[in-house]
């Protein structure tokens, strides 16, 4: 009803009614749909008919004696309207709204219903920040207020459907505003346990992800594909991980691993840029260290700060970021100078573990443009093979 009263195309469809799923599951199989469960609660079936890739009606069984028993175990009053399936057909609008939905969705209000709405389902408190956030609306006065007096509930969430709605809410492109009002109403706390540094960090982390062009400008377009969009969501947490390392969120393996190689990373940049000055070596090792992750990393390093330095900062991310698809990426796509089966046939040596050596030396001397000639790179194994030789007896 949301989508409708806002004239936005819908590509998913609730219908409720008594035996609703069956309904659904024998028109599916009337007009040959593809029909999936998705709850078989007794009392609570729902079931989804799938129309095309982009199209799906959801059929759920009516909860209650009639559709205003149903619509009062909503959450909230923009969610608590409905529409006689055939007005919709016609296109008429004689809408079922008896707790003033269309009064709030106009005034951009997220309001929940009476009753033990948030006790009932306490996942119902996150949504609300996810609605206001993905909607542009305001969270009223009195509804957060009740989040506020119900927040300590949320831990009896299931930490899967709660990472599930955390990730919807920050996948969102502005979500600062209502961060600092979860904050302020104490559910922030009840997920993350944040300092005001990590705020103003994660305020500046969400506003360079928008805009990466003032501290970027050359490089902007690479903050600006769909492979690094899709990590946007994960930036921000990282900010608030990192605040609180015992944080229980389920992410999944892939999403764990980006989060700490993005932190360590950052990390890895602090040690360097304290430097002063990285020579090309240590420009190297670093970059090598970080590679996948680094827009990752060089968006926390650089809003992780004062402010004081940000000059120096910006100059020394710039000179990484120009260093990386300059000289890193290009070489790393090229054929390496030298291979193992290389080494075995030039000197005749059995696989051991002088080979990593070899080639990760070789790699990074191609990398420098310290060697350039396969001819180059049987001198500096031969270089390194003889050093080795000799470290025994020195």
């Amino acid at each position: 009803m949301r989508d409708y009263l806002s004239r936005k195309p819908c590509s998913d469809f609730d219908l409720t009614g008594k035996n609703a799923a069956e309904v659904g599951a024998n028109f599916s199989r009337h007009l040959n749909f593809t029909c999936v469960p998705l709850d078989k609660t007794p009392g609570r079936n729902t079931a989804r008919v799938i129309l095309d890739q982009n199209q799906h009606l959801d059929f759920t069984d009516l909860q209650g004696r009639n559709i205003e028993e149903d619509l009062s175990q909503r959450d909230f009053t923009i969610n608590a309207m409905s529409l006689p399936l055939s007005e919709f057909l016609s296109s008429q609008k004689g809408i079922i709204d008896p707790y003033k939905g269309q009064e709030d969705f106009s005034n951009k209000k997220i309001r929940v219903l009476q009753g033990p709405i948030f006790s009932s389902d306490p996942l119902r408190m996150l949504r609300a920040f996810r609605f206001a956030t993905t909607l542009k609306f305001e969270i009223d006065a009195d509804t957060l207020t009740n989040i506020s007096q119900h927040k300590e509930k949320l831990s009896e969430s299931a930490p899967e459907r709660i990472w599930h709605e955390l990730t919807l809410f920050f996948k969102t492109p502005v979500t600062f505003p209502s961060i600092m009002t979860m904050h302020d109403c104490g559910l922030l706390d009840c997920l993350f346990n944040v300092s005001g540094i990590a705020l103003a960090q994660y305020e500046k982390v969400e506003s360079l992800l928008n805009d990466p062009r003032e501290n970027f400008s050359e490089y902007a377009d690479k903050f600006n594909t769909n492979a690094f969009l899709d990590k946007h969501y994960l930036i921000k947490i990282s900010v608030l991980k990192n605040a609180n390392q015992e944080c229980n969120l389920r992410l999944s393996n892939a999403e764990s691993q980006l989060v700490e190689h993005a932190l360590n990373g950052t990390k890895s940049l602090t040690q360097v840029y304290l430097k002063n000055n990285p020579d090309q070596n240590e420009t190297y090792e670093l970059t090598l260290s970080i590679h996948e992750e680094l827009l990752a990393s060089l968006i926390l390093f650089i809003t992780d700060s004062d402010g004081s330095d940000i000059g120096e900062r910006t100059l020394f991310c710039n000179r990484i970021l120009k260093f990386y698809y300059d000289q890193f990426l290009p070489q790393m796509s090229e054929k390496p100078l030298l291979n193992g089966e290389d080494i075995i046939h030039q000197f005749q040596l059995s696989p051991s573990p002088i080979f990593g050596r070899i080639l990760n030396d070789i790699q990074k001397a191609q990398v420098l443009g310290k060697i350039t000639t396969p001819k180059d790179a049987i001198t500096l194994a031969g270089n390194i093979i003889q050093s080795q030789t000799k470290e025994p007896n020195g």
